[in-house]
């Protein structure tokens, strides 16, 4: 005769459920993000802010050369345009009623999902600082059915389970291809992705570019676009402006050298930031190459709270060069193959409202479906990356 087991009478057996905290392995640190300033009051049409990159140069030895070479200041009025992003979770109402109390839920699923919403704009605002606006997030190598393998292994971190993305052959994201599909895994030690569906996007092949459905061209323009690795040429229009006049100055300065190490790239920067007459405080590296300059260097890793009501703890090492110490951080949204460096007090975040905010223009949180027993709660934010001293940032390959 069978004995009773653990298994055959386990419906006499209460369920033990813990009472810590549900631990949110969805939230990242964003060193860059969380230290910027950032300043509302972005009303009206655009925002507008000069840049002089000249003085007067009625200058010279004799009175009459002086005089006839006189001149004016040189400066240009750059127009910044907010930038739009939204945030929409739906909640069903018996999942809602079910959740109330202590008893019914671990969480308070309306809590749960306005910040979780929240926090993956958050993400995306942080993602988008370092980026130059296109939303670009990975670039396929290859691929073995709905599984990809990136280009560069580490953008596999720029993708999540649930996310919609589209494809491109292009890096800005236009002419996307017909179709988009979700995201079913992803394997960040592997550089790969698995896709629910490749085959959804139409045309889909090596060397496209991905991307959130939506994001080409709606995003920040972040370091990427404001100091580029490769330098204005005539011609370009960036906030209505033609940089390529004085690059250095108007574009921040670059060192496009991948046979150096980050270190002695990062110096050089620094000090090409010093012959424009301007001051470097503030670098950022990827996790990874900030982990290979640590072990070079063989340095004490430092810790600073990044202040506010919350305690963010980010880690940094300092950088001596003849033009000052550099103080660089660890920031996982940095890509793997660029380094940065600038004056911390020379760039902000430009919003509108709060950033980002639950869109209550009608006084209510949320709205009510029409057709099922859901509400629809939506987040949005306007902005855009600000840098009211161009000359004092700089940017380096890796």
């Amino acid at each position: 005769m069978a004995a009773s087991d653990i298994t055959s009478v386990a419906f006499i057996y209460k369920r033990n459920y813990t009472d810590k905290a549900c631990a949110d392995i969805a939230m990242r640190d964003h060193p860059t993000w969380h230290q910027i300033s950032k300043e509302a009051g972005f009303t009206g049409s655009a925002f507008f802010y000069p840049i002089r990159y000249g003085n007067p140069q009625g200058i010279s030895g004799t009175f009459a050369d002086a005089q006839s070479g006189a001149s004016s200041s040189k400066g240009l009025q750059l127009q910044a345009s907010r930038k739009t992003k939204y945030g929409i979770i739906t909640l069903n109402g018996e999942a809602m009623a079910a959740a109330e109390g202590n008893k019914g839920a671990f969480l308070d699923i309306v809590s749960q999902e306005t910040e979780g919403v929240l926090e993956e704009m958050g993400d995306s605002f942080a993602f988008d600082l370092f980026r130059d606006g296109s939303g670009s997030r990975g670039r396929r190598a290859s691929a073995v059915g709905n599984v990809i393998t990136l280009d560069v292994a580490d953008d596999a971190r720029n993708f999540k389970v649930g996310m919609t993305v589209i494809a491109s052959a292009n890096a800005d994201g236009s002419f996307p291809r017909a179709g988009s599909t979700t995201v079913a895994g992803v394997d960040e030690d592997l550089g790969t992705v698995t896709l629910t569906s490749a085959a959804a996007i139409t045309g889909f092949l090596n060397s496209d570019f991905l991307f959130r459905k939506g994001d080409p061209g709606t995003c920040m323009e972040g370091m990427e676009k404001c100091t580029p690795l490769i330098a204005p040429v005539s011609g370009e229009s960036f906030r209505g402006i033609d940089r390529s006049v004085d690059p250095r100055r108007l574009a921040g300065v670059r060192v496009n050298d991948t046979a150096t190490v980050i270190e002695e790239n990062m110096g050089l920067v620094a000090v090409k930031i010093s012959q424009v007459g301007k001051k470097a405080d503030r670098g950022a590296l990827n996790p990874i190459r900030f982990w290979e300059v640590v072990r070079r260097l063989n340095a004490k890793v430092e810790y600073q709270s990044g202040g506010g009501t919350a305690d963010y703890a980010f880690e940094y090492v300092n950088i001596h060069t003849p033009a000052g110490t550099v103080k660089v951080y660890s920031d996982p949204d940095m890509p793997v193959n660029r380094g940065r460096v600038y004056n911390a007090k020379c760039h902000y975040i430009k919003h509108l409202r709060g950033l980002p905010h639950i869109v209550m223009d009608d006084g209510a949180k949320s709205l009510r479906s029409a057709s099922a027993d859901d509400i629809e709660a939506r987040a949005r934010g306007w902005c855009n990356y600000i840098q009211q001293d161009t000359g004092a940032h700089g940017v380096f390959s890796i």
